[in-house]
């Protein structure tokens, strides 16, 4: 790689050149020089990225990939090519796939599914089978190479592995990931309980749900000790009980789906099944929330949340559809579309770069001169409709298609 990058506007609080417009020179797979009028060698090839902007590659901490299983939903070549178009260099795998990932073996493979413009993390499953009864062998998937520890899309209920997982994860330093939930009543919803569940005759995901499972946790973590990461959470009530507990000191993270802003349960009256996620889609007052939280620091990182699934699972009706959004290639694009207003560039970033990296114990990545090349390239201003032709992934299951969209990933650079 011999390129120089004239004119871009750098985003990386880390960084010493952090909102400064400079020329990048990337050479021999590191940053070689960062100035102004840069000219490189001979050989150099300039991209001229006025108007555009640089920040370190994005990490994604939650995405499904159908191998082994269900390729035909997706397999690593296509989710390496959504996650490219996405502008993550790094994506955590989560342990949903057939067989599970609970094995040295399917670590290795996961990590030996990488590519020169992505590097695939495995997060390993904390039970054995997705069960959340019996604990996996977490100490020797640790050093095969998991990042972290989850259950993926299900929510590990069970206290008695809760304290087993943290108890043992302790031994290695890494973050055993959840998605809070109460099952016994989140059964059989399809989306959030309140009025419009109620107009439409669906059975509702109630809020306290959620909230439970996050008062379990947290009473399991101060009981236990460990590093707990919050999933996905959704609403008013949980960002408050989650910024409480930090305020303690407890040792605690938390996520949102990239997607979760952009939509209300109210959207869901033409029955789109592309809407039905898991936790549901919310109220306006839980969204503002979860922008005050992002905008606060209470939530740490924005996840894709990537989820493909085949038109099978999709189109049915809506109580028999699958929960899931395709969202690698949209996550940047609906989050910045939805927080501009309230959050700066810088604080967006960091959700996906510096957050994440810290939260898995990814080793730091900054834009210096010497530094590896591990760098997405975007715009802040391009407003663009997203449309079918702007899927690279194997499934189309997404809400997305035809929305108009602010932020655009125009290329990733990594080696």
């Amino acid at each position: 790689m011999n390129i120089l990058l004239t004119a871009v506007k750098i985003v990386d609080s880390t960084s010493p050149y952090h909102l400064q417009t400079v020329d990048v020179w990337l050479h021999n797979g590191k940053i070689a020089a960062i100035g102004q009028n840069l000219q490189g060698n001979a050989a150099t090839t300039k991209q001229n990225c006025q108007g555009l902007s640089l920040s370190t590659g994005w990490v994604d901490m939650g995405a499904v990939c159908g191998e082994v299983g269900n390729e035909h939903r997706e397999d690593f070549v296509s989710l390496a090519k959504a996650a490219q178009k996405g502008g993550f260099t790094q994506v955590g795998v989560l342990p949903n796939t057939s067989p599970v990932v609970q094995s040295k073996e399917s670590i290795a493979f996961i990590r030996s599914k990488s590519s020169e413009n992505v590097t695939f993390l495995p997060i390993a499953a904390a039970s054995l089978d997705l069960k959340g009864e019996d604990l996996t062998e977490v100490l020797d998937l640790y050093k095969a190479g998991a990042v972290a520890f989850s259950d993926g899309l299900h929510s590990i209920t069970n206290t008695a592995m809760l304290h087993k997982a943290l108890l043992y994860l302790q031994h290695t330093g890494a973050v055993l990931i959840n998605r809070p939930d109460d099952k016994h009543l989140t059964k059989w919803g399809v989306m959030h309980e309140g009025n419009a569940a109620v107009h439409l005759g669906l059975k509702g995901m109630p809020s306290i749900a959620e909230h439970l499972g996050i008062q379990k946790e947290l009473k399991m973590l101060e009981y236990t000790g460990g590093k707990l990461h919050f999933s996905c959470i959704s609403t008013a009530e949980s960002v408050s009980m989650i910024a409480e507990a930090k305020a303690k000191g407890l040792a605690i993270t938390c996520d949102i789906a990239a997607y979760q802003l952009s939509f209300l349960d109210e959207d869901l009256y033409g029955f789109d099944t592309n809407l039905k996620v898991k936790p549901p889609f919310r109220t306006a007052t839980d969204r503002q929330a979860l922008l005050n939280g992002l905008a606060d620091g209470t939530i740490d990182a924005v996840i894709s949340a990537h989820c493909p699934l085949d038109i099978e699972a999709k189109e049915l009706e809506f109580d028999l559809a699958d929960y899931g959004i395709i969202g690698l290639e949209t996550a940047f694009a609906s989050l910045w579309s939805a927080t501009q207003h309230q959050l700066s560039i810088t604080q967006v970033i960091d959700k996906l770069t510096v957050a994440p990296r810290k939260i898995l114990q990814l080793p730091n990545v900054s834009i210096q001169e010497n530094s590896p090349i591990d760098l997405t390239l975007f715009s802040e201003t391009t407003e663009w409709t997203f449309s079918h032709k702007d899927i690279a992934s194997k499934s189309k299951n997404t809400p997305f298609v035809g929305k108009t969209l602010t932020g655009k990933v125009m290329e990733t650079f990594k080696g």
